[in-house]
């Protein structure tokens, strides 16, 4: 019976460890305090780190995403204020990326508002994500999803 489950096993693995390769994005999250946009000086540390680990990672991106997000559900703030406030978060991010980034990577920068005052559990509303979509054609990476797939018969 072991040795039915034997090559399942390594099946699992092979198959899980190049899923985890196939399309990587480089992604932090920056918490903030409610109703802040100010950036800590520990928010400064992370992104800096965040940016050379992306830049040591690969050497081409296509784009660089910058998002900032504010909850509308705090007493007394209308979707309008978290609209702005989720645009200045975003604004201050983009100003400290562009100090370390040197490459020039296209970059977008947006903003939203949510409802919940919590994403998860495990996190709330009140943050920006900056991600870094590498240039998978160029960096000649794996391609999860090839289209047509190789052995596949309709």
């Amino acid at each position: 019976m072991k040795y039915i489950f034997r090559p399942l096993l390594v099946a699992a693995v092979l198959t899980s460890s190049s899923a985890m390769a196939c399309k990587p994005v480089m992604v932090t999250r920056l918490t903030f305090a409610e109703g802040s946009a100010d950036l800590e000086p520990a928010q400064i540390a992370k992104l800096a780190n965040f940016v050379d680990r992306a830049n040591s990672t690969f050497t081409r991106y296509l784009e660089v995403s910058i998002d900032g997000g504010a909850t509308v559900k705090t007493p007394g703030r209308t979707p309008g204020e978290a609209a702005r406030l989720a645009e200045q978060r975003a604004r201050k991010v983009t100003q400290a990326y562009r100090q370390f980034q040197l490459n020039e990577i296209k970059l977008e920068t947006t903003s939203n508002i949510y409802e919940d005052n919590r994403m998860s559990r495990e996190a709330g509303n009140d943050f920006v994500v900056v991600q870094f979509h590498p240039d998978y054609e160029a960096l000649k990476l794996p391609d999860c999803s090839p289209v047509p797939i190789p052995g596949f018969k309709r």
